[in-house]
């Protein structure tokens, strides 16, 4: 029997790791690099602290507020533009005082939910400019 091997993996193993959704799969949102740098999105982990985690919970896995982390979430966001969720939070939230948050507070919480859920971050943050960016699919 013949066996034909790619970059050192033999191919019946290849085909295997290719099923299960292995390393090769496209499918895979955190190979995906966001609109958005690190150290915006650990400025947004503060921002989000001090403003958005008595309702949504430290974690994002929600408590008065819905979850920021969960299938629901990630459901209804990804595959749409960032900034279809920007506008969305920037209306909507918070929820006593909704369409006030700045650029300068709401660019960072976006980012920082982005990173929670699996988006790699870019090499530029994250701004009303650059948020045509689409929300990886998982």
């Amino acid at each position: 029997m013949r066996s034909t091997v790619y970059g050192g993996i033999r191919g019946p193993v290849l085909a295997v790791v290719i099923f299960l959704g292995g390393p090769t799969s496209p499918t895979t949102a955190h190979a995906a690099s966001g609109p958005f740098d690190r150290q915006q999105a650990e400025a947004g982990h503060v921002i989000y602290n001090d403003h958005c985690a008595e309702c949504h919970g430290p974690e994002l896995a929600g408590a008065l507020g819905a979850s920021l982390v969960d299938a629901a979430f990630k459901a209804k966001w990804s595959g749409r533009p960032v900034s279809d969720l920007r506008d969305w939070i920037f209306s909507n939230m918070p929820p006593n005082a909704p369409g006030t948050l700045p650029d300068a507070q709401l660019d960072p919480i976006v980012a920082w939910i982005l990173m929670k859920n699996g988006v790699a971050p870019g090499a530029t943050p994250l701004s009303r400019a650059n948020a045509g960016d689409v929300f990886p699919k998982e």
